[in-house]
């Protein structure tokens, strides 16, 4: 009778040994900060690549239905009147149109850049990328960050042309994370991306 008493007594011990642990992290009523940071998740993801599929991007300044800036970590194109100074430090480009023949991404803080984020971090742009360093079809094969790793990015200052397309872009956002932007088609009102970032 002793043995089981003993081990009834083992177990309720470890039972709220585990409940107060599981209380000092928050337990199940007040759970513990689940705040994430850029690069942060579960499992392994040093190698992870996140994928963001017809992202648009305004072509315009203060158009309510497109915006100009995008950030990865957000998940999102923000649109001129509607950005929250929360997030300057996640806005990885931003886009500029001045005509068919002269269109570019550059950093959120740059000062060809008419809107004033606060909070910007600067991003490396590389507008130009010749077709010998990084194929254009490739874009869509890659699935792991060792790719975008070896990705040589310094900004060029350099714009693209409408007839240009489908092109890629190179950027390091602020947090040194390196991304593709392949810009795939133009309508109207936007340009229309996919975007590859590290996560």
């Amino acid at each position: 009778m002793r043995k089981y008493f003993l081990l009834i007594a083992v177990v309720a011990l470890a039972y709220t040994a585990c409940t107060k642990e599981a209380g000092i992290g928050g337990g199940t009523n007040n759970p513990g900060d689940t705040t994430k940071t850029p690069g942060s998740g579960s499992g392994n993801k040093t190698d992870s690549v996140v994928t963001f599929t017809d992202v648009k991007f305004s072509l315009t300044p203060a158009n309510e239905s497109y915006g100009r800036v995008f950030s990865s970590f957000k998940g999102k194109v923000y649109v001129d009147s509607d950005i929250p100074d929360s997030v300057g430090k996640y806005i990885d480009v931003a886009f500029n149109n001045f005509g068919a023949f002269s269109m570019f991404f550059t950093s959120p803080n740059d000062e060809s850049f008419d809107l004033k984020i606060p909070g910007t971090l600067t991003t490396l742009v590389r507008n130009k990328v010749p077709a010998d360093t990084f194929k254009v079809a490739a874009f869509d094969t890659i699935a792991h960050a060792s790719t975008l790793k070896k990705l040589t990015i310094a900004t060029d200052n350099e714009s693209f042309a409408s007839a240009d397309m489908p092109l890629l872009v190179f950027f390091q956002n602020g947090f040194a994370k390196k991304g593709i932007i392949k810009v795939k088609a133009i309508t109207t009102d936007y340009i229309v991306a996919d975007v590859k970032v590290m996560y």
